[in-house]
């Protein structure tokens, strides 16, 4: 066979540098590695983190933290609404810690309850029962001759939250 002559020739390359492929790092590449890194980065904190343990103890003493600052909050120039505040405070810390729902009931409906507060003593459920009667008295009963000393009701209450707290 004979040869043949062709147009191309080769060309070879003068300078070794032109043998090396060009590639440029591109945008997307670099949003590629940092993403997968940021999604590693998540998975390993939401895996290696630590649950908080509910502490039951811990709730309890910080409701009644919360309801001794709310009586603090008691003044003189807010008349009758002292009472409804401090009904608010104490059916708000025993549904806090008794898991009562107190807080969402009326007066009566909490006291004709049989189950209300059953985690407490006989003695003590007569005593709340008794001081709660007394505020509703006090709220929804006439003004006059009724008087409200804004340290009385305090002292009363925080003695009440002391008593159920201590149970």
């Amino acid at each position: 066979m004979a040869e043949s002559k062709s147009n191309l020739e080769l060309a070879e390359s003068r300078d070794a540098m032109d043998l090396v492929p060009n590639w440029e790092l591109e945008g997307w590449w670099v949003a590629t590695v940092v993403s997968v890194l940021l999604l590693l980065m998540i998975a390993l904190w939401y895996l290696l983190r630590k649950k908080k343990v509910f502490d039951p103890s811990k709730a309890e003493r910080e409701a009644f933290q919360k309801a001794l600052a709310g009586i603090g909050k008691l003044d003189v120039s807010l008349g009758k609404e002292n009472v409804i505040m401090v009904s608010l405070v104490i059916r708000k810390y025993l549904a806090q810690s008794l898991n009562e729902p107190a807080l969402y009931e009326t007066h009566e409906e909490f006291i004709g309850r049989h189950d209300a507060i059953k985690a407490l003593n006989e003695e003590l459920k007569a005593m709340i029962h008794a001081y709660f009667s007394e505020l509703a008295a006090m709220k929804y009963g006439p003004d006059e001759g009724r008087f409200m000393d804004v340290n009385v009701l305090k002292q009363q209450a925080v003695n009440l939250l002391e008593r159920i707290h201590a149970s």
